[in-house]
């Protein structure tokens, strides 16, 4: 019998041009409005370790802007896609294939900024979202910025009421509604083994690890992500408005619930 993290796995690698569309095509204000945050913490010349980092469009962003950039992901096919995609874009950057509970190769204090946007997703026991984070913490230099991102269980209601209307009478999804109206969060098998958080659960979670200080906490979607069928129609000039519009509401905390991913920045304590 297979183990989860192989099916992850194995769904990442059939799946590397699918993921770098998303943030491309369907999903572009995720990005749009990340990066916008992430631009206002990141020191210039960072050395960033970008684990769970997919194909590669957050190591091929910071790269073009001339920081020190190492993606680390579980997937193989999409390490192969995502150097494909530094070769594109006339970028460098280092990648290389591994599992986020395990940072072994790299030395304790190595890096200035660490992204983990990928893993929290994935990772069904607490016990290894915590591993994961330690490990993250391990490897961030004194003073050094972690980006966290997790996907909100609210974000699987507005993703029924955007694109699957009828997921609200099927059974088997159940379980993802009844939960989310408790406002408790849920691990289960949903485009693969997922975990989905509760914004509290969310915030206690970072609160676990020792020597971690939250810094900023913002929506990676803003107020946008119950309108992404809107969004595609418009034009691009009203597009990018609406972008812009939706940056000022992304660390507003009674707005977190209209975005499908939450990103939590963390300070590793310690002086520089």
């Amino acid at each position: 019998m297979k183990e989860q993290k192989e099916i992850i796995q194995e769904y990442y690698d059939s799946h590397p041009k699918k993921e770098w569309d998303r943030l491309q095509k369907d999903h572009p204000y995720e990005k749009y409005i990340t990066v916008h945050m992430m631009d206002q913490m990141i020191p210039e010349g960072a050395t960033i370790l970008d684990i769970g980092g997919g194909p590669g469009h957050y190591s091929v962003y910071y790269a073009k802007k001339g920081h020190e950039v190492t993606l680390f992901d579980l997937s193989p096919e999409n390490i192969r896609f995502a150097k494909k995609k530094a070769y594109q874009y006339g970028v460098r950057f280092t990648a290389i294939q591994g599992d986020a509970m395990d940072l072994s190769r790299f030395s304790d204090n190595t890096f200035d900024v660490v992204f983990l946007m990928g893993p929290m997703y994935h990772l069904l026991s607490e016990k290894n979202r915590i591993r994961a984070l330690t490990e993250a913490k391990r490897v961030l230099k004194p003073g050094g910025l972690l980006f966290t991102s997790f996907i909100l269980l609210f974000g699987g209601v507005v993703y029924g009421l955007r694109d699957l209307r009828e997921s609200i009478c099927r059974e088997q999804e159940k379980p993802v509604y009844e939960a989310c109206a408790r406002d408790e969060s849920l691990a289960l098998d949903a485009f693969t083994y997922s975990y989905m958080t509760t914004i509290p659960d969310a915030k206690k979670l970072i609160g676990k690890i020792p020597g971690l200080t939250t810094v900023k906490i913002f929506g990676q979607e803003s107020i946008l992500a119950p309108y992404r069928r809107l969004l595609a129609e418009t034009p691009r000039k009203i597009r990018l408005a609406w972008y812009d519009y939706a940056i000022r509401f992304c660390d507003k905390e009674d707005f977190l619930t209209h975005t499908e991913h939450l990103m939590i920045v963390s300070r590793k304590e310690g002086k520089k």
